[in-house]
Protein backbone atom coordinates (compact mmCIF):
# COMPACT_ATOMS: atom_id res chain seq x y z
CA UNK A 1 0.00 0.00 0.00
CA UNK A 2 1.42 3.39 -0.72
CA UNK A 3 1.33 6.07 1.91
CA UNK A 4 -0.02 9.59 0.85
CA UNK A 5 1.66 12.49 2.17
CA UNK A 6 -0.57 14.30 4.49
CA UNK A 7 -3.37 16.30 4.07
CA UNK A 8 -2.30 19.91 3.16
CA UNK A 9 -5.05 22.53 2.89
CA UNK A 10 -3.60 24.77 0.49
CA UNK A 11 -4.58 21.86 -2.03
CA UNK A 12 -8.31 22.21 -0.79
CA UNK A 13 -9.49 24.76 -3.63
CA UNK A 14 -8.19 22.80 -6.21
CA UNK A 15 -9.45 19.04 -5.07
CA UNK A 16 -12.93 20.85 -4.18
CA UNK A 17 -13.04 22.13 -8.10
CA UNK A 18 -11.51 18.37 -9.42
CA UNK A 19 -14.45 16.56 -6.74
CA UNK A 20 -17.29 18.17 -9.03
CA UNK A 21 -15.37 16.96 -12.39
CA UNK A 22 -14.92 14.38 -11.72
CA UNK A 23 -18.90 13.82 -12.30
CA UNK A 24 -18.67 14.55 -15.96
CA UNK A 25 -15.26 11.84 -16.52
CA UNK A 26 -17.11 8.68 -18.65
CA UNK A 27 -17.26 5.24 -18.28
CA UNK A 28 -16.16 2.16 -20.02
CA UNK A 29 -19.46 1.52 -20.98
CA UNK A 30 -20.07 4.76 -22.67
CA UNK A 31 -16.99 3.90 -25.16
CA UNK A 32 -18.24 0.75 -25.54
CA UNK A 33 -21.53 2.36 -26.82
CA UNK A 34 -19.72 4.66 -29.18
CA UNK A 35 -17.97 2.45 -30.56
CA UNK A 36 -21.38 0.31 -31.15
CA UNK A 37 -23.24 3.15 -33.62
CA UNK A 38 -24.19 2.34 -36.99
CA UNK A 39 -23.13 5.85 -38.01
CA UNK A 40 -20.76 8.46 -37.03
CA UNK A 41 -23.00 11.43 -36.90
CA UNK A 42 -25.02 9.87 -34.46
CA UNK A 43 -21.81 9.89 -31.86
CA UNK A 44 -22.95 13.79 -31.47
CA UNK A 45 -25.17 14.02 -29.06
CA UNK A 46 -23.27 11.30 -26.54
CA UNK A 47 -20.43 13.48 -26.87
CA UNK A 48 -22.39 16.55 -25.55
CA UNK A 49 -22.24 15.58 -22.59
CA UNK A 50 -18.78 14.94 -22.22
CA UNK A 51 -15.98 17.66 -21.67
CA UNK A 52 -15.77 17.64 -25.20
CA UNK A 53 -19.50 19.11 -26.20
CA UNK A 54 -18.31 22.75 -25.81
CA UNK A 55 -15.50 22.18 -28.49
CA UNK A 56 -17.60 20.64 -31.36
CA UNK A 57 -18.21 22.70 -34.18
CA UNK A 58 -22.34 20.90 -34.92
CA UNK A 59 -21.61 22.10 -38.41
CA UNK A 60 -18.69 20.40 -38.47
CA UNK A 61 -17.57 17.94 -35.60
CA UNK A 62 -14.77 15.97 -37.10
CA UNK A 63 -12.86 18.72 -38.82
CA UNK A 64 -9.42 18.38 -36.59
CA UNK A 65 -10.78 16.23 -34.30
CA UNK A 66 -7.40 15.08 -32.69
CA UNK A 67 -6.33 18.84 -32.34
CA UNK A 68 -9.68 19.27 -30.74
CA UNK A 69 -8.90 16.82 -28.09
CA UNK A 70 -5.91 17.99 -27.36
CA UNK A 71 -7.03 21.80 -27.33
CA UNK A 72 -9.81 20.64 -24.34
CA UNK A 73 -7.33 18.72 -22.57
CA UNK A 74 -4.48 21.52 -22.43
CA UNK A 75 -7.41 23.74 -21.55
CA UNK A 76 -8.79 22.02 -18.61
CA UNK A 77 -5.08 21.17 -17.17
CA UNK A 78 -3.85 24.74 -17.65
CA UNK A 79 -7.33 26.07 -15.42
CA UNK A 80 -6.52 23.77 -12.56
CA UNK A 81 -2.91 24.17 -12.79
CA UNK A 82 -3.35 27.77 -11.67
CA UNK A 83 -5.07 26.50 -8.83
CA UNK A 84 -1.99 24.24 -7.71
CA UNK A 85 0.39 25.27 -4.93
CA UNK A 86 3.01 23.02 -7.08
CA UNK A 87 2.70 22.58 -11.20
CA UNK A 88 4.36 19.07 -10.99
CA UNK A 89 0.94 17.30 -11.12
CA UNK A 90 0.23 19.25 -14.35
CA UNK A 91 3.43 19.55 -15.59
CA UNK A 92 4.14 15.68 -15.95
CA UNK A 93 1.02 15.33 -18.45
CA UNK A 94 2.18 19.00 -20.56
CA UNK A 95 5.70 17.93 -20.98
CA UNK A 96 5.37 15.40 -23.76
CA UNK A 97 3.92 17.71 -25.62
CA UNK A 98 6.91 20.16 -25.15
CA UNK A 99 9.04 18.00 -26.63
CA UNK A 100 7.58 16.88 -29.57
CA UNK A 101 7.22 20.96 -30.36
CA UNK A 102 11.03 20.95 -29.39
CA UNK A 103 11.81 18.18 -31.49
CA UNK A 104 9.84 19.86 -34.71
CA UNK A 105 11.94 22.98 -34.07
CA UNK A 106 15.47 20.60 -34.11
CA UNK A 107 14.14 18.83 -37.13
CA UNK A 108 13.05 22.31 -39.13
CA UNK A 109 9.87 21.08 -39.31
CA UNK A 110 7.93 24.69 -38.51
CA UNK A 111 4.63 22.93 -37.20
CA UNK A 112 4.64 23.19 -33.09
CA UNK A 113 1.25 21.39 -32.78
CA UNK A 114 1.45 21.04 -29.16
CA UNK A 115 -0.08 24.16 -27.15
CA UNK A 116 2.88 25.18 -24.85
CA UNK A 117 3.13 24.20 -21.29
CA UNK A 118 6.23 24.43 -19.67
CA UNK A 119 7.71 25.74 -22.94
CA UNK A 120 6.57 28.75 -24.28
CA UNK A 121 6.16 29.20 -28.36
CA UNK A 122 8.94 32.08 -28.17
CA UNK A 123 11.59 29.22 -26.69
CA UNK A 124 11.03 26.81 -29.03
CA UNK A 125 11.38 29.47 -31.64
CA UNK A 126 14.63 30.27 -30.39
CA UNK A 127 15.38 26.65 -30.53
CA UNK A 128 14.49 26.65 -34.58
CA UNK A 129 16.94 28.95 -34.58
CA UNK A 130 19.89 27.39 -33.04
CA UNK A 131 19.63 28.64 -29.21
CA UNK A 132 18.75 26.39 -26.09
CA UNK A 133 17.57 29.53 -23.87
CA UNK A 134 15.09 29.29 -21.48
CA UNK A 135 14.55 25.30 -21.61
CA UNK A 136 13.95 23.71 -18.18
CA UNK A 137 15.71 21.04 -16.67
CA UNK A 138 16.95 18.32 -18.87
CA UNK A 139 15.39 19.26 -22.02
CA UNK A 140 17.92 22.73 -21.77
CA UNK A 141 20.80 20.06 -21.56
CA UNK A 142 19.62 17.76 -24.46
CA UNK A 143 19.04 20.59 -26.98
CA UNK A 144 22.81 22.03 -25.61
CA UNK A 145 23.94 18.72 -26.76
CA UNK A 146 22.18 18.11 -30.02
CA UNK A 147 23.35 22.01 -31.11
CA UNK A 148 26.92 21.74 -29.60
CA UNK A 149 29.13 24.33 -30.64
CA UNK A 150 28.26 24.70 -34.71
CA UNK A 151 24.61 24.92 -34.08
CA UNK A 152 24.23 22.10 -36.52
CA UNK A 153 21.88 19.16 -35.86
CA UNK A 154 22.27 15.54 -36.15
CA UNK A 155 19.11 14.21 -37.50
CA UNK A 156 19.25 10.57 -36.56
CA UNK A 157 20.48 11.80 -32.86
CA UNK A 158 17.17 13.57 -32.10
CA UNK A 159 14.91 10.86 -30.98
CA UNK A 160 17.58 9.08 -28.93
CA UNK A 161 18.81 12.28 -27.03
CA UNK A 162 15.52 14.01 -26.52
CA UNK A 163 14.03 10.41 -25.47
CA UNK A 164 16.30 10.24 -22.82
CA UNK A 165 15.96 13.49 -21.87
CA UNK A 166 12.33 13.51 -21.16
CA UNK A 167 11.87 10.31 -19.44
CA UNK A 168 14.81 11.95 -16.80
CA UNK A 169 12.55 14.85 -16.71
CA UNK A 170 9.65 13.02 -15.67
CA UNK A 171 11.47 11.19 -12.55
CA UNK A 172 12.75 14.73 -11.79
CA UNK A 173 9.57 16.21 -11.61
CA UNK A 174 8.57 13.96 -9.47
CA UNK A 175 11.29 13.97 -6.95
CA UNK A 176 10.39 17.62 -6.76
CA UNK A 177 6.54 17.17 -5.73
CA UNK A 178 8.11 14.53 -3.54
CA UNK A 179 4.58 12.00 -3.63
CA UNK A 180 5.31 8.87 -3.09
CA UNK A 181 2.38 7.52 -5.30
CA UNK A 182 3.46 9.85 -7.95
CA UNK A 183 7.05 8.82 -7.36
CA UNK A 184 5.72 5.06 -7.94
CA UNK A 185 3.76 6.15 -10.81
CA UNK A 186 6.49 7.57 -12.61
CA UNK A 187 9.05 4.74 -12.08
CA UNK A 188 6.67 1.96 -13.55
CA UNK A 189 6.00 5.04 -16.33
CA UNK A 190 9.58 5.41 -17.61
CA UNK A 191 10.25 1.96 -17.35
CA UNK A 192 7.41 1.02 -19.58
CA UNK A 193 8.42 3.80 -21.47
CA UNK A 194 12.21 2.78 -22.19
CA UNK A 195 10.96 -0.25 -23.41
CA UNK A 196 8.60 0.66 -25.87
CA UNK A 197 11.73 3.02 -26.94
CA UNK A 198 14.18 -0.05 -26.93
CA UNK A 199 12.26 -2.55 -28.54
CA UNK A 200 11.37 0.03 -31.38
CA UNK A 201 14.74 0.46 -31.89
CA UNK A 202 15.32 -2.96 -32.51
CA UNK A 203 12.14 -3.00 -34.84
CA UNK A 204 13.82 -0.66 -36.72
CA UNK A 205 16.66 -2.66 -36.83
CA UNK A 206 19.03 -0.78 -35.41
CA UNK A 207 21.64 -0.92 -32.96
CA UNK A 208 20.43 -0.89 -29.10
CA UNK A 209 23.71 0.73 -28.38
CA UNK A 210 22.69 4.19 -29.62
CA UNK A 211 20.70 4.32 -26.38
CA UNK A 212 23.68 3.62 -24.05
CA UNK A 213 24.43 6.96 -23.79
CA UNK A 214 21.19 9.23 -24.37
CA UNK A 215 19.17 6.85 -22.24
CA UNK A 216 20.85 6.75 -19.28
CA UNK A 217 21.00 7.81 -16.30
CA UNK A 218 17.85 7.01 -15.11
CA UNK A 219 18.28 6.94 -11.55
CA UNK A 220 17.21 3.35 -10.21
CA UNK A 221 16.14 2.18 -13.14
CA UNK A 222 19.43 2.67 -14.90
CA UNK A 223 21.02 -1.34 -14.50
CA UNK A 224 17.64 -2.37 -15.52
CA UNK A 225 18.21 -0.28 -18.99
CA UNK A 226 21.70 -0.99 -19.19
CA UNK A 227 20.90 -4.72 -19.28
CA UNK A 228 18.39 -4.39 -21.74
CA UNK A 229 20.49 -2.07 -24.26
CA UNK A 230 23.19 -5.06 -23.50
CA UNK A 231 20.60 -7.84 -24.61
CA UNK A 232 19.17 -7.68 -28.02
CA UNK A 233 16.22 -10.85 -27.65
CA UNK A 234 13.26 -9.04 -26.24
CA UNK A 235 12.22 -12.72 -25.63
CA UNK A 236 14.51 -11.82 -22.25
CA UNK A 237 13.56 -8.77 -21.02
CA UNK A 238 10.97 -9.82 -19.21
CA UNK A 239 13.25 -11.59 -16.43
CA UNK A 240 15.40 -8.71 -16.76
CA UNK A 241 12.79 -5.83 -16.05
CA UNK A 242 10.80 -8.53 -13.35
CA UNK A 243 7.72 -7.08 -11.40
CA UNK A 244 4.30 -6.26 -12.71
CA UNK A 245 6.23 -4.37 -15.52
CA UNK A 246 8.45 -7.74 -16.23
CA UNK A 247 4.83 -9.43 -16.66
CA UNK A 248 3.22 -8.14 -18.67
CA UNK A 249 6.38 -7.52 -20.46
CA UNK A 250 5.97 -11.82 -20.85
CA UNK A 251 2.50 -11.89 -21.89
CA UNK A 252 3.20 -9.38 -24.97
CA UNK A 253 6.22 -11.06 -25.99
CA UNK A 254 3.34 -14.06 -26.84
CA UNK A 255 1.52 -12.03 -29.15
CA UNK A 256 2.30 -11.54 -32.67
CA UNK A 257 4.97 -9.76 -34.07
CA UNK A 258 3.69 -6.54 -35.14
CA UNK A 259 1.24 -6.47 -32.42
CA UNK A 260 4.04 -6.88 -29.62
CA UNK A 261 4.64 -3.05 -28.73
CA UNK A 262 1.53 -1.43 -29.41
CA UNK A 263 0.21 -4.75 -26.40
CA UNK A 264 2.70 -3.59 -24.17
CA UNK A 265 1.97 -0.17 -24.34
CA UNK A 266 -1.60 -0.87 -23.57
CA UNK A 267 -1.06 -3.41 -20.82
CA UNK A 268 1.08 -1.26 -18.84
CA UNK A 269 -0.81 1.95 -19.21
CA UNK A 270 -3.80 0.36 -18.33
CA UNK A 271 -1.57 -0.40 -14.66
CA UNK A 272 -0.45 3.28 -14.64
CA UNK A 273 -4.36 3.98 -14.69
CA UNK A 274 -5.23 1.57 -12.17
CA UNK A 275 -2.21 3.13 -10.19
CA UNK A 276 -3.08 6.34 -10.38
CA UNK A 277 -6.69 6.06 -9.61
CA UNK A 278 -5.38 5.72 -6.01
CA UNK A 279 -5.10 9.29 -5.63
CA UNK A 280 -9.33 9.54 -5.69
CA UNK A 281 -8.84 8.33 -1.93
CA UNK A 282 -6.48 11.65 -0.82
CA UNK A 283 -9.24 15.33 -0.03
CA UNK A 284 -6.67 17.45 -0.03
CA UNK A 285 -3.16 16.94 -2.02
CA UNK A 286 -1.29 16.44 -5.24
CA UNK A 287 -2.36 13.21 -5.77
CA UNK A 288 -6.26 13.65 -6.08
CA UNK A 289 -5.49 16.10 -9.34
CA UNK A 290 -2.66 13.91 -10.40
CA UNK A 291 -4.81 11.36 -10.19
CA UNK A 292 -7.86 13.12 -12.11
CA UNK A 293 -5.83 14.82 -15.00
CA UNK A 294 -4.07 10.86 -15.29
CA UNK A 295 -7.85 10.16 -15.80
CA UNK A 296 -8.58 13.19 -18.34
CA UNK A 297 -5.88 12.13 -20.24
CA UNK A 298 -7.42 8.92 -20.77
CA UNK A 299 -10.67 10.25 -21.53
CA UNK A 300 -8.76 12.67 -24.37
CA UNK A 301 -7.17 9.33 -25.97
CA UNK A 302 -9.97 6.85 -25.76
CA UNK A 303 -12.13 9.28 -27.63
CA UNK A 304 -9.51 10.23 -30.39
CA UNK A 305 -9.22 6.40 -30.55
CA UNK A 306 -12.87 5.97 -31.18
CA UNK A 307 -14.32 8.38 -33.20
CA UNK A 308 -11.17 8.47 -35.55
CA UNK A 309 -11.44 4.75 -35.40
CA UNK A 310 -14.85 5.14 -36.61
CA UNK A 311 -13.76 7.87 -39.21
CA UNK A 312 -11.49 5.55 -40.67
CA UNK A 313 -14.41 2.94 -40.94
CA UNK A 314 -11.68 0.66 -38.21
CA UNK A 315 -13.15 -2.37 -37.18
CA UNK A 316 -15.17 -2.22 -33.55
CA UNK A 317 -13.73 -5.45 -32.69
CA UNK A 318 -9.91 -3.77 -32.99
CA UNK A 319 -11.62 -0.77 -31.23
CA UNK A 320 -12.79 -2.33 -28.28
CA UNK A 321 -9.52 -4.40 -28.30
CA UNK A 322 -7.48 -1.05 -28.12
CA UNK A 323 -9.65 0.95 -25.69
CA UNK A 324 -7.90 2.02 -22.67
CA UNK A 325 -9.22 1.45 -19.10
CA UNK A 326 -11.37 4.65 -17.71
CA UNK A 327 -10.86 6.34 -14.78
CA UNK A 328 -14.43 6.59 -14.07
Amino acid sequence: MIAFIKQQPKWGFVCGRISLLEGRLSTQDFFLSLIAQDRVDDLVPQLQDTYLGEYLDPASPWKDFSALADRCFHDRVMSLRENCPSTVPADLFLLQGDYLNVRNALLGAGAYPFSPGLVTLDSVGAVAGGGAADLPGPLGAAVSRLLGDTGEVDPAAVDAVLDGAYLRHVLELCGELGAPLVSAWAQDYVLGRAVVVLWRTLRQHRPLKLYQQSLLPLGELSSVCTELIGTADPSAWPGIVGGEIGDYLAESVNAPEDEQAARFELLVANHLTRLAKAGRMQTAGPERVFSFIGGLCVEMQNLRLVVCGLLSRIAPDVLRNRLRECYA
